[in-house]
């Protein structure tokens, strides 16, 4: 009877939530004759006007067929990618894999997207850090999209190649990559070609997944085209113009280009310093300032900087600059942006930002937290903020928008700027629906001119596959084709390799030394040496135990192998009178940041307690100490070791509730490099998860438990927060700072959210757009909605296995 009770206060709980969304108990969805919008119903058009502000939209590909589909920045791909997403859940209710290369594109995404999953009932799942399940869990009454990072994206298709084509109990009919440019990146690109090669792979073809690739920025698309069996559709179509100027001196060129391809340039205007005082003149002699004025007070500008240190100065000088007028304007929204920062940094905001917020500019890069990052891009979004100096990343990254582009110099660290790292840059200016127009400025030296006309006079470069210099992703590319069943002799290695970019691309230019046989019995041997590999059964490869579990956790072999030993050694003399040893072991073995020596020794003969325990049981002595004393480095013990200790000690001073701005303090480290870490440690700590379920291995059947207790911290990146905020800060749009204030405002809980009123909520939390506030009730919604329904689908599944074990007893005997 309790079981009933728990299945039916589920049930009324997703009645209730469904009610609470439009009035109305909502049926599944299906597709009729209203079915206007490329053959969605016509209710998608208005949830694009509302949610996203589009209310026309541009052509359109319908062939069901692979489809590179590739526009300027700012084009519209990713609404094209959406409209066909949205058709492949809603029309055909298979699941849809969507790959995007960075992990705020993926919170980003998330957020948006959750309104449209509740609307059109479908599932949005996160899979960035240690979120998400592997393999996901089963959903059958709703079709679902993961969106993911391109690393979580690999090992989501290994689980759907190892279940017949399906995730969570349902066919995947879509895999979506966002910036497909990346195949040309180092290891990653790597990765995301073997990613594809294996669905693209003649056995799998039986499941009709359908990739589409989005991209602004690849010369030789044919090629890549060809590698995907796609379709590519081109074009140079931009709905909002975009006017193109650079400026050498005090001069201001309009550029196009002829016919041939060459440069032609027309003095536009010259900038007039007359507006500057003597200070300022001095203060900003390349006149930065007087561009950002030319489109104040109604419009906006990104600065893109060559350096992180560089973002903080010229947004210094910017706000000195800029004029007094711009404090008065939207001061209220200033202080709530203000107040808001200061939750996030738990009573601490940046000296540089709480002066510049009120000029109404700020600084964005990677010394920022995620949160503090949020923040601003909502800001400048909302036009609170006028003005932004970043780094080129942000180009690549979430979706900001700008009437002007300034570009400050034409390096990126100490390289010439890519003509595609320009083209992304100069994208931002103008968008469809947001701006009428847009125009750039790229700012350069007199002897960088010649360097200037190759790179807008050049093409786009091409993409050339980094497989074959990534030993590592071979590795892991055949041992997961062995372990997914796509693959089980040599010979079938063999063809899945001659699918890959990178033996199309070498045999086209006649590269030597690139035959697939070679290369695959080369990595075969490797592997086999390494003992990744069974004996064959018929000739069959088999895979041992750990190479099969390292696939499972999307680890690298040769980590994989090293993780069990470390496991084995540390479950023999766990510490567990707090949490130092688990997250010591969590730390990724090629987390390494720098730190300085000075601040080394103070905290290295400094431990307490079971840090000295830790460090001792690590072989991390006195010597250890003079070692890196004298030569700044160790050499008793492995590197990995020392390194490993001294970012456990960071993670342990976030657990035991000391703030991000101390720990920054004590390590002298960037709160925003702080924060990546955590990322990156809930990332292998839920492999650590998934390799030792995988295993099965008794000596390690303690640490799934373990692990298991201490990622959803690791997830929400605050590790001494409160666990009472653990379930606001799943939130897509939630960190510490706003989770603080939904919880003194009475919304506790998830259900609390789901429950209000999008403008309440507004004049309770600081800084809160409306549009925000939306997606945040909608994602409370959804997330309930989907957990009350898997709960609903275990309770199905365990009634049904109970009354075919009740009715095989009855067939045998009185079963009372």
């Amino acid at each position: 009877m309790k079981n009933i009770s728990v299945i039916s206060n589920v049930s009324n709980q997703k009645r209730q939530l469904e009610t609470t969304f439009d009035g109305n108990s909502q049926k599944r969805l299906h597709v009729d004759g209203d079915s206007d919008f490329f053959g969605l119903p016509h209710k998608v058009k208005h949830l694009f006007k509302k949610h996203k502000g589009i209310t026309q939209l541009y052509d359109a590909i319908k062939r069901r067929k692979n489809l590179i589909y590739a526009l300027p920045t700012s084009g519209g791909k990713t609404l094209v990618a959406e409209i066909l997403m949205l058709k492949e859940l809603i029309v055909y209710e298979r699941n849809v894999i969507f790959i995007l290369p960075y992990v705020a594109l993926v919170q980003e995404k998330v957020q948006s997207l959750c309104p449209f999953g509740l609307n059109l009932e479908f599932n949005v799942e996160e899979y960035v850090g240690g979120k998400g399940k592997h393999p996901p869990l089963h959903r059958k009454r709703k079709s679902s999209i993961y969106i993911c990072t391109l690393e979580r994206g690999a090992g989501l298709v290994d689980c759907m190649l190892a279940d017949n084509g399906q995730l969570g109990g349902r066919s995947v009919g879509m895999i979506v990559v966002d910036e497909l440019h990346l195949l040309g990146e180092q290891k990653r690109g790597a990765l995301l070609e073997a990613t594809l090669t294996k669905v693209l792979d003649s056995k799998q073809s039986k499941h009709n997944i359908q990739i589409i690739g989005m991209s602004a920025t690849i010369g030789n698309m044919q090629e890549i085209g060809d590698f995907l069996n796609a379709h590519v559709y081109t074009r140079d179509f931009r709905p909002v113009k975009l006017t193109e100027t650079i400026k050498l001196n005090e001069q201001i060129f309009v550029i196009n280009k002829d016919i041939d391809g060459s440069l032609k340039s027309k003095l536009d205007r010259k900038l007039d310093f007359d507006a500057y005082s003597t200070d300022m003149k001095l203060l900003d002699p390349s006149g930065i300032g007087l561009l950002v004025r030319e489109i104040l007070p109604d419009g906006s500008c990104l600065i893109f900087c060559p350096t992180k240190s560089s973002c903080q100065s010229i947004a210094k000088i910017i706000y000195k600059t800029i004029g007094r007028e711009e404090t008065k304007v939207k001061l209220k929204q200033k202080e709530e942006l203000y107040k808001a920062l200061k939750e996030e940094g738990d009573g601490k905001v940046c000296p540089l930002l709480s002066r510049s917020i009120l000029f109404g500019v700020a600084y964005h890069n990677s010394g920022l937290t995620n949160a503090e990052r949020k923040l601003i891009e909502e800001a400048f979004l909302d036009g609170i903020l006028k003005c932004i100096c970043c780094t080129s990343t942000l180009a690549a990254g979430v979706n900001l928008p700008a009437q002007r582009v300034i570009i400050t110099s034409p390096y990126v660290g100490r390289d010439f700027m890519k003509q595609s790292t320009y083209r992304q840059m100069v994208g931002r200016a103008g968008r469809a629906g947001l701006t009428e127009s847009g125009d750039s400025v790229l700012l350069f030296q007199e002897n960088d001119k010649e360097k200037i006309k190759v790179l807008l006079e050049s093409g786009v470069e091409h993409v050339d596959s980094c497989l074959g210099t990534e030993e590592s992703v071979v590795y892991s590319m055949i041992l997961s084709s062995v372990s997914t069943g796509c693959t089980s002799s040599q010979q079938q290695l063999v063809d899945l390799m001659k699918r890959t970019l990178f033996i199309q691309q070498a045999e086209k230019r006649n590269v030597e030394c690139t035959v697939a046989s070679d290369l695959v019995e080369s990595c075969l041997d490797k592997l086999k040496s390494i003992n990744a590999f069974d004996k064959p059964i018929e000739d069959k490869l088999k895979l041992t135990s750990i190479a099969k579990a390292a696939v499972a956790a999307n680890l690298d072999i040769l980590e994989a192998q090293k993780l069990y030993t470390e496991l084995l050694e540390a479950s023999s003399a766990l510490i567990l009178t707090n949490k130092l040893h688990l997250l010591y072991l969590a730390v990724p073995y090629t987390e390494c940041i720098a730190l300085e020596r000075q601040n080394v020794l103070d905290i290295m003969t400094n431990l307490q307690g079971d840090q000295q325990a830790l460090a001792n049981r690590l072989g991390l002595n006195e010597l250890c100490i003079s070692q890196f004393f004298s030569y700044g480095k160790v050499k008793n013990v492995s590197e990995n070791i020392w390194n490993k200790f001294l970012m456990s000690l960071i993670l342990n001073d976030l657990w035991n509730k000391e703030s991000i701005w101390t720990v920054s303090k004590t390590y002298n480290l960037p709160r925003g490099t702080i924060h990546s870490f955590l990322s990156r440690t809930a990332s292998h700590a839920s492999s650590i998860l998934r390799f030792t379920e995988a295993l099965k291995d008794k000596k390690l059947d303690h640490f799934p438990m373990l692990f298991q207790n201490i990622i959803p911290k690791l997830n929400i990146g605050i590790l001494g927060s409160s666990s009472d905020l653990e379930s606001l800060m799943s939130l897509p749009s939630v960190r510490f700072g706003r989770a603080t204030q939904l919880y003194k405002a009475g919304y506790k809980t998830l259900n609390d959210v789901a429950k209000a009123n999008k403008k309440e909520l507004c004049n309770v939390i600081n800084h809160l757009p409306l549009k925000v506030s939306r997606e945040m009730i909608a994602s409370a919604k959804l997330m309930l909605l989907s957990e009350a329904e898997a709960l609903e689908e275990l309770a199905e599944s365990l009634r049904a296995d109970l009354n075919q074990s009740m009715s095989k007893n009855k067939e045998n005997s009185l079963w009372f």
